[in-house]
């Protein structure tokens, strides 16, 4: 009978769920909590899952009304919160899991993919081990007789994988140890206890003695792992055999609608997204089986499976012969009676077994839908990174034994963000899914994989040469270039740029393949775009050169390296001095001014951009304070915002922060943004409304370069347009660029708009824009952007701020 709690468990989990656990209340979101087991602090574990549930409530949230909040417990607390439905998810570990399965009927959603160096990793189990110089101790057997550590009677990884490993190895840790203690947490005081001879050996969760041998906390060498296991894709020896990492679980009462979509959304946790890094795991795939746990813990009668002495038949037997005899009689005779009654009720039986029956399988086609969906693009439906790493590795390894070769392609649409931004999103998509229905019915391929936006790879291995991956090549871009019909239009047409790297000839590992094809991929568009390129090493050497650029730049943002320079701008109704655009320069120690040219991509790249760009704001502001005391004409300000600064949710608080703490008044302050970035914020109109609240301006810098649409103009309260240099410079002479500068000069001012040029470098070009009416400029005909301990001279040879023509005498 030891299958009936584990069905009428069964059971309670595939009955529909009661309507309306966390609906919406109307003045305000209700709150879902989430149970979470903490084996320390609970503050510490709060903090550490917080942003997982933040992200819950993002991703969620405002569909179904709620907040989701994690309510960190012991054993147990939390025991008492599902007893007492107080919570309505679970986050634990494995064998609590099991005992609340067991108990309460909760349901596990998804399960916990920890993180190893940057790697995946979904199982765990349990390590015995021994010192090295231990020659007395070297397999499971010689254990017996010896004093064993382990961290906890209840630790699935820390004691039950072991105590079942002892057994199969003919060792009873009950009956056959000199000595068995156990240490609580952490599993580091185990692992102290065997390097300082307290104890002969010890058994720990894997992955403790790794992290511990990277910490230093003994030297390599110093420990033996006893009968070591390798199991492949697992990073970890370990002696036990494996079970599943944290479920993450429903209680029954929780809403199921929502339930679906919190395990959508665990499921869908872009890769590095904070909340992992906080919670210093990799992510979420679908609901491993927890069987073997089950088993391990009924095995070793270990709760909730504990045997009761009192209760044990063949015990009981053994002790009391006639009475176990008179009671087996009487069973026989209930039995018996109830024979007549059993047979009514066979047919209601059958229906719920067939009822069960039909719920497992709807329950096993739901948990392959969630698999599917862990590994495959939701839009195209095209294997994802996950399934695309798989996949290689295993041809990799198919290709080292059989002397053959594998080769990565990195595709990537030309021109695509166009596409989206002219023609809508929805356009874009509809795209991406015809075109990788074209790359699977004409590519003969082993894969193709969607990385993510326009990002393909196609995983080729059976080159044969490389005229014949350079002619598989042009077929692809050929596939690409074929007229699309979609968003109304009949014969759409879009390019390709392929990156190719090959193994063995370059990487030995996925994440080193598809980094250098991506690299190639970008070689491909600098070289005109619509061809391919294969990977050499120089474009390694690039990467290493930004990689060097990110590191310098982030030891110069922590050690004040960085300065900000200003450049005037000149009124050309007042021919003054009324401003300055602040912009930052790089003072390395040992090689000088850096070229913003040269570390301003690698910012944008990295996100080092929001660092730098709060510090020029803080910066300048607090300048423009010192120059007011100092009794120099009143001057504007003009800071560029980025796009990384503009989608940061923090951004409208923080420039209220600075202008509260340096006291510089928001009516000078000028916000400057390209209209890529006012295009990428579109979404974000309310932050750019709340910046107009602060009192500060914006300004859209580099105009004419970009969309140049009237379309955000109207939507967005813009107070400037900035000409970009790129229709200055030829002032007055080519025709074209006047026409064009007038006419950005006129439609700026009827709409209400003021007008600045960028890049003016001689008087002629000054003289134009004053005679069309332009409101100001700055360029080196004024001056370079010099250091702010130069301004006030500036200003003094500029006449006290005023110049007869508009630059300094």
């Amino acid at each position: 009978m030891k299958w009936l709690p584990r069905t009428l468990v069964l059971a309670v989990m595939l009955l529909p769920s009661l309507p309306g656990a966390v609906a919406g209340a109307p003045d305000g979101a209700t709150t879902v909590d989430i149970g979470v087991l903490a084996v320390r602090e609970a503050s510490a574990a709060e903090a550490r899952w917080q942003p997982t549930a933040d992200y819950l409530t993002e991703a969620v949230g405002e569909d179904f009304g709620v907040r989701f909040r994690m309510r960190a417990m012991n054993y147990p607390e939390l025991e008492d919160a599902v007893a007492g439905e107080e919570i309505d998810f679970v986050l634990t570990n494995t064998g609590h899991y099991v005992q609340l399965e067991y108990a309460h009927g909760i349901s596990r959603l998804t399960t916990l993919i920890a993180s190893h160096e940057g790697e995946p990793v979904r199982l765990f189990g349990g390590v015995i081990f021994t010192r090295a110089d231990r020659d007395d101790i070297t397999a499971l057997e010689h254990i017996a007789g010896q004093h064993l550590f382990a961290v906890q009677e209840g630790s699935l990884g820390g004691w039950h994988a072991g105590h079942e490993a002892l057994l199969d190895a003919g060792v009873d840790p009950r009956e056959e140890l000199a000595e068995l203690t156990f240490t609580d947490m952490p599993h580091d005081r185990v692992v102290e206890a065997v390097l300082d001879g307290r104890a002969d050996a010890g058994t720990v969760r894997t992955g403790v003695l790794d992290r511990m041998a990277g910490a230093g906390a003994f030297e390599p060498g110093e420990l033996r792992v006893l009968e070591p296991r390798d199991t492949p894709g697992f990073p970890f020896e370990h002696t036990t055999r494996l079970f599943p990492e944290w479920p993450f679980s429903r209680m029954e009462h929780a809403d199921e609608a929502l339930a679906n979509a919190v395990t959508v959304a665990l499921l869908e946790m872009p890769e590095g997204h904070p909340a992992s890094g906080a919670g210093e795991y990799f992510g979420w795939a679908a609901p491993l089986s927890y069987a073997p746990a089950h088993d391990l813990l009924e095995r070793l009668g270990a709760p909730p499976y504990e045997r009761n002495p009192a209760l044990d038949p063949l015990l009981y037997w053994r002790e009391n012969p006639a009475v176990t005899i008179a009671l087996l009689l009487g069973l026989l005779a209930l039995m018996a009676a109830a024979t007549m009654r059993y047979h009514r009720i066979n047919r209601d039986l059958g229906r719920e077994v067939q009822q069960r029956r039909e719920a497992e399988t709807r329950l096993r086609r739901h948990e392959a839908e969630l698999a599917h969906r862990a590994s495959h693009d939701p839009l195209t439906d095209l294997p994802n990174r996950v399934l695309l790493t798989q996949r290689m590795r295993s041809a990799i390894n198919t290709s080292a034994e059989d002397g053959g070769r594998v080769a990565i392609l990195f595709l990537d649409l030309d021109r695509f963000k166009t596409i989206n931004d002219s023609l809508g999103h929805q356009v874009g998509d509809e795209l991406l899914k015809i075109l990788a229905e074209r790359l699977k019915d004409r590519v003969r391929a082993n894969t193709i994989a969607r990385l993510g936006g326009d990002e393909f790879i196609v995983l080729l291995d059976d080159v044969e040469s490389l005229e014949a991956l350079e002619e598989r090549a042009r077929e692809i871009l050929a596939v690409i270039a074929e007229p699309f019909a979609v968003g109304g239009w009949r014969s759409l047409q879009v390019g390709g740029s392929l990156g190719i790297t090959l193994f063995p000839d370059n990487g030995g590992s996925p994440e080193a393949l598809i980094t250098q094809a991506d690299a190639a991929m970008y070689r491909a568009k600098a070289q005109g775009r619509n061809t391919y390129s294969f990977y050499s090493e120089d474009l390694t050497a690039a990467a290493s050169e930004r990689l060097e650029t990110e590191n310098h730049l982030r030891e110069a943002l922590k050690n004040g390296h960085l300065e900000v320079f200003y450049q005037p701008q000149i009124d050309l109704r007042e021919r003054r001095v009324s401003g300055v655009e602040a912009l930052v320069r790089w003072r390395d120690p040992d090689k000088g001014l850096i070229s913003p040219g040269r570390f301003i991509p690698v910012a944008e790249e990295t996100g080092l951009i929001s660092p730098l760009g709060e510090f020029v704001l803080r910066e300048a502001c607090c300048q423009v304070v010192e120059w007011d005391r100092q009794g120099l004409p009143e001057l504007s300000l003009a800071v560029n915002l980025s796009a990384h600064q503009m989608n940061d949710p923090a951004l409208v608080a923080r420039v209220r922060e600075v202008l509260d703490s340096t006291g510089m008044d928001p009516g000078r302050l000028v916000l400057e943004m390209t209209e890529t970035t006012l295009i990428q914020a579109e979404g974000s109109r309310e932050v750019l409304l709340q910046l107009k609240g602060l009192g500060v301006a914006l300004a859209i810098d580099d105009f004419g370069t970009g969309y140049s649409s009237l379309a955000y103009l109207k939507r967005f309260n813009i107070d400037w347009l900035k000409i970009d240099r790129a229709f200055v410079q030829d002032l007055p002479h080519d025709p074209n660029d006047a026409e064009l500068t007038v006419t950005i000069i006129n439609m700026a001012h009827n709409l209400g708009l003021e007008v600045l040029a960028e890049g003016v470098e001689t008087e002629d070009q000054r003289s134009f824009l004053q005679t069309r009416y332009c409101d100001a400029w700055q360029g080196f005909l004024c001056s370079p952007p010099v250091p702010a301990n130069e301004l006030p001279q500036l200003l003094e040879d500029c006449e006290g701020g005023v110049a007869a023509a508009g630059v300094p005498r």
